[in-house]
C-alpha cells in the first residue's frame, strides 16, 4: 500500500484530521537530513513536525526531557545521569512540575514503568522525524484520532490477526508508546498525559495511536470488512 493510499484512507475515508508523524531510528547522524539544532521536549518536537511539516533528526543533546531520551533509545538506561542529577530531577518533577505529589510515589511509578514497558538494548545516535512520506522507510508512525477512529483501526487489526492491542494511561506518553511500537513491533495507544496533550494541542476527544507501518497497512486493508 503506497503513501497516497494510506493518507487517503486515513484522512478522507476515516476522517483523521492531523497529519501522521513518521519516525526512523539511526545508529549514526544522517548526512542527508537537517539536524534539529535546538533543545526541546520530544512532544514539542512532534508539534513542530505537525505545524511546520518539518523533517529533521535529533540527538540526545537536543532533548531536555529524560524520558524522551530513554523512550527513543538515545540514552536507554540514562547512563549519563549521576545519582545526584537523578535526585535533582526527581525533586524538580515533584516540586516544580507536579508530576507526582511526592518523590516516593514517583519512585513507585518508575518501578511499575520498569516492569510494563520494553527497554532498548542498543543505543541509537539519532531519531529522524517528519510527516508521513518524508522518510523513505520509517520504523514507527504516530496517529492522532478520535476514540471512534482509533477503535475502528484497532478493531480491524484484531479482526485480521487475532491479536489484542494494549493501551496505557499515566505519565510519560512517549515511554508508553514508542518502545512497544519500535522494540516489540506492536501497535499501542494512550489517552496520553498532560504534557503530551498540551504540547500536541490535542482536542478533548483525541487519542494517540502508535504503530509500525506494516501493522497500519493491516488495519487499513481490513477496515471495511471488519465493520460489516
Amino acid at each position: 500500500m503506497d503513501i497516497a493510499t494510506i493518507k487517503s484512507i486515513l484522512h478522507r475515508q476515516l476522517g483523521v484530521k492531523k497529519p501522521v508523524i513518521a519516525l526512523q531510528w539511526s545508529k549514526e547522524a544522517p548526512g542527508d537530513i537537517k539536524a534539529y539544532a535546538d533543545k526541546n521536549n520530544i512532544c514539542y518536537m512532534f508539534r513542530e513536525v505537525l505545524e511546520e511539516q518539518r523533517t529533521f533528526y535529533t540527538t540526545m543533546e537536543d532533548h531536555v526531557c529524560l524520558l524522551g531520551c530513554a523512550a527513543t533509545g538515545l540514552d536507554p538506561g540514562l547512563q549519563h545521569m549521576s545519582a545526584g542529577e537523578r535526585a535533582q530531577s526527581d525533586e524538580f518533577h515533584v516540586a516544580s512540575v507536579n508530576i507526582f505529589p511526592s518523590e516516593a510515589i514517583q519512585a513507585k511509578a518508575e518501578q511499575e514503568a520498569d516492569l510494563l514497558f520494553p527497554k532498548f538494548k542498543e543505543v541509537y545516535q539519532a531519531v529522524i522525524m517528519g510527516p508521513l512520506g518524508s522518510i523513505p522507510e520509517p520504523d514507527v508512525l504516530i496517529l492522532f484520532g478520535t476514540p471512534e477512529q482509533v477503535h475502528l483501526l484497532t478493531r480491524a487489526y484484531c479482526y485480521a490477526t487475532g491479536s489484542f492491542i494494549k493501551g496505557y494511561a499515566g505519565m510519560g506518553a512517549c515511554r508508553m508508546l514508542l518502545p512497544h511500537a519500535f522494540i516489540n513491533k506492536e501497535p499501542t495507544f494512550t489517552v496520553s498525559d498532560r504534557a503530551w496533550r498540551k504540547a500536541l494541542q490535542l482536542a478533548p476527544d483525541e487519542l494517540t495511536l502508535v504503530t509500525p507501518p506494516d501493522r497500519l497497512v493491516i488495519m487499513l486493508e481490513h477496515l471495511e470488512e471488519s465493520q460489516k
